[in-house]
């Protein structure tokens, strides 16, 4: 008796470790290139920072418009003693306050599939204190029905981008290709001054199998089920 209950244990076991090992799903990629803005040198002015990014200047990003300084970007090490970046040694500073332009970054992301969902996350910082922090209007330029949305950074702390706020957002793709645009409404909201962005990651959500999956799946576990028992039985 001892015996076949230790083969039914072993053959429960099997069964549940087979059946996990196929409903368990891949870690998500990153769909963004470049999302921590890492891959191009923010030192390039020195003191830690490289003013008047504009077009392809940085890495799977385009950026419209500038002025010569902004956009611009910091690395950990600088001389306004700003930061830490939200993650890695860099970030982005959008928008100019003082002439109340709203500049923004576009990327247009490749492989999605049409109908599914995905979710976008970053993180947002504020330069300035002031009475409430700096906005970022998120939006879809093309290949998703998702409108926009307006996200708050913290209030500055002691230091120029600093604390950083979590943020995300969920969006739908109605085309394999998807342009997304983070814009610094410094216009509209100037009490932050310019906004620090940071960690751009994008993931596809978990989908629900078809119903031809399950009964797929339902028809191979129980085929190996009968196997199993079998040359657990012998």
């Amino acid at each position: 008796m001892r015996g076949i209950n230790m083969k039914r244990g072993i053959f429960l076991a099997l069964i549940v470790a087979t059946i996990l090992s196929l409903c368990a799903a891949s870690p998500a990629a990153n769909l963004v290139v470049n999302g921590s803005f890492e891959a191009d040198n923010f030192g390039c002015d020195g003191g830690g920072q490289c003013l008047g990014l504009i077009g392809n200047a940085v890495t799977g990003w385009y950026i419209p418009n500038g002025d010569g300084t902004y956009p611009w970007g910091l690395q950990n090490a600088n001389q306004y003693g700003a930061g830490p970046a939200a993650n890695g040694n860099q970030w982005l500073v959008l928008g100019e306050v003082g002439s109340r332009v709203d500049y923004t970054i576009q990327q247009t992301m490749n492989g999605l599939t049409p109908g599914n969902t995905y979710n976008l996350s970053f993180a947002i910082a504020s330069e300035q204190t002031g009475t409430m922090g700096s906005v970022v209007e998120v939006s879809f330029l093309s290949g998703s029905s998702t409108g926009a949305q307006d996200f708050t950074a913290p209030i500055r702390g002691i230091t120029y981008w600093n604390p950083w706020g979590y943020n995300s957002m969920n969006f739908l793709a109605t085309s394999s290709s998807v342009t997304m645009q983070f814009k610094d409404l410094a216009a509209e909201f100037p009490s932050g001054l310019d906004l620090g962005l940071d960690n751009v990651v994008v993931t596809g959500s978990t989908s629900v199998p078809e119903p031809g999956t399950f009964l797929l799946l339902g028809s191979s576990i129980v085929g190996l089920a009968g196997t199993l028992r079998r040359k657990l039985m012998r």
